[in-house]
Formats: structure tokens, sequence, C-alpha cells
């Protein structure tokens, strides 16, 4: 995960205290670590400038008599409609400071409009890129040679404090949703240079024996990580980056005749139908600005489930690329 601006390193310090950053983001990280091996996924990533969207491998000691890091990126840039993907490795010097290689892959398409395969393989000698079967990068050497211990690997979503490599913050953009459809892991065979697949995540649910969900930040990043923004929607895991901000105002705005949206105390839950199917981002937040519920909209109707949802008054905020509105609900 990068987290260089301009010609210094922010070194990454985490907190397991939420840092009352001014947004949201996700992170889902292994509990298990491999040495070694190949990472295949099925990614729709994140659009919306000083936005990135990621998946990482790391192993980290910093500071002690043996400090250590190792990091193998691949990080989406959300910026230039998600048209780069950016190679990073990150190592430690015998002092601890982190040195690092980067290579950015400018593309002529964006990864945001349409499910990529991406691909890292990570051997003893080298360390090479895919997109789609096709090969972006190949490192060897120094870098690739001081990864020899195991490593956990990570998703994340975030915004980086450094307009200069991420852009300006485009709040009109969020919510915004990177999807993982699925991951597949294999591992290294030294003896016969070649990969064997050992098991498959398909998310058709969270595996809390290989996940868990972060609640922490860094420096240089101006989300918290919370776990009501990483979940399993149809099959996907989603990783939503978001702006409590944004739902604080109690005032409404007008509802186009298209949609309806109400709390259904039979049912007990919020129905929500629209004449037009379209993509529309739907959030539900309470007063304190925290989301309790995150989908994207894209049938004429659907509905929110309050069976976990505390009595009280909350704030629904359905938007597309043109438009939105907001409008208090309350559960009972």
């Amino acid at each position: 995960m990068k987290k260089i601006a301009a010609s210094f390193i922010f070194l990454l310090v985490f907190t397991s205290l939420y840092a009352q950053k001014p947004y949201k983001g996700a992170e889902v990280y292994s509990k298990g670590k491999v040495l070694y091996g190949k990472f295949q996924m099925r990614m729709k990533m994140i659009k919306g400038s000083g936005m990135l969207s990621t998946f990482y491998t790391i192993e980290h000691y910093p500071g002690g008599s043996d400090p250590y890091w190792a990091e193998i990126d691949i990080e989406v840039l959300g910026r230039n409609n998600a048209e780069i993907m950016s190679t990073n490795l990150f190592i430690n010097n015998s002092n601890g400071d982190l040195s690092y290689s980067e290579q950015q892959i400018p593309l002529n398409y964006s990864l945001a409009d349409d499910f990529h395969i991406f691909t890292i393989e990570w051997t003893p000698n080298f360390i090479a890129w895919f997109i789609d079967g096709v090969e972006q990068r190949r490192q060897t050497g120094a870098y690739v040679d001081h990864m020899n211990r195991a490593q956990g690997y990570r998703f994340n979503a975030w915004i980086s404090s450094s307009p200069a490599w991420v852009g300006a913050i485009d709040e009109d953009a969020m919510p915004a949703y990177q999807y993982v459809d699925w991951l597949e892991y294999y591992s290294y065979n030294g003896s016969t240079q070649d990969f064997t697949k050992q098991w498959r995540d398909d998310f058709n649910s969270f595996d809390a024996s290989r996940w868990a969900k972060a609640e922490w930040t860094f420096n240089g990043n101006e989300v918290d990580f919370v776990k009501e923004n990483a979940y399993i929607e149809d099959g996907n895991l989603v990783l939503a980056i978001t702006n409590p901000n944004a739902s604080l105002s109690l005032t409404e705005t007008s509802i186009p005749q298209s949609f309806n949206a109400n709390y259904l105390a039979a049912n007990n839950e919020i129905a929500i139908t629209s004449l037009n199917a379209g993509n529309y981002n739907t959030v539900l937040y309470d007063l304190t600005g925290k989301v309790v519920f995150l989908k994207k909209m894209n049938t004429s109707k659907f509905s929110i489930p309050c069976s976990t949802i505390q009595s009280g008054l909350y704030i629904i905020r359905i938007s597309d690329e043109d438009k939105m509105f907001r409008k208090k609900i309350f559960v009972r």
C-alpha cells in the first residue's frame, strides 16, 4: 500500500482507536500468512479522484531489534477514470528505513467500469503483476530477495492525504465501492517452479476463519477503516468509501416522483421502489453519521431489512451521477 507523497514516506502507524478522520473506508485482512505463491482475483475498482482500491501482501515488524518490512501492492488510483494501476514494493534497510520501487501502469481503459482479473506471482526469483492475463511488470533483484518471510494479504479502500499523487478528493463520487468477485491462492513449488491451486473464496459469505475486518487507520490516510464498510453483497466482497458528513443535515431534498421510500412496520423494512431501474447508491445513516446500510440499487425495487437496526430516526440518501435526494426515515 503506497504511502509516498512527493519525496517523503509516510510511516504506517496503526491505531485500534478511530482517529475521527473525515471519511470512512474499509480493509479486510487475512488471518493466515503465506510464503510465495500466486494470488489471482476478479475485481472492479473505485473511480473517483483522491481514492484508491487495493490488494496487497505485507509482513512488518517496525522498530525493535529486528526491524522488517516487506510489501507487494496492487493499487488502482481512482483519478483519471481509474486507468492507472500502481505496482509497488516496499522493503526496509538495516536501519529500519523504508525503500520502495514503484511503477505506475497507464492503461487505455477504466478498471472501474467492469471486472478485471488481477494477478500477482511471487517467487524467490521474481515478482510479476498481470491484468487479464497480460504481464504488466516483472521485478527481480534485491527487492525480491528481501521478500523471504511469510506475509499476510489484504484488500482495502482508502483516501490518500497526498493530492499530488492521487488528486483532490472528489466527495461527489462517494459513496464509492470496490468489488471483489473471487480470490484464488496458488502455492509455489521451487523444485518444479510452478503453482498449485490451494483454495478459492467466492465471497458468497464472509469467512471469519480466513478474514477479519479492520478498525484502525494510519498516517497519510483520510479514512478510518470501519467494519460496516466491508460486507458481502450478491456474491461479492464490497469495500466502501463513505462521507459521514454528507448525511448530517436533516434537511430533506425533493424526491423525484419516480421514487418511493418508506418504512413498512408490518414487514419491519424500508421499501424503496423506482419506476426506472438504474445504478443508484443507497446509504442509510444514523444521526451520528454512522453507516448502517449500503447498497448499489440496479433494480426497480428492493428493501432494507430493519431487524438489526435500533428504533429511531435515520437519513436515507439515494444518488446517481446526476441527482441526489435525502429523506428522514423513522424506524419503529
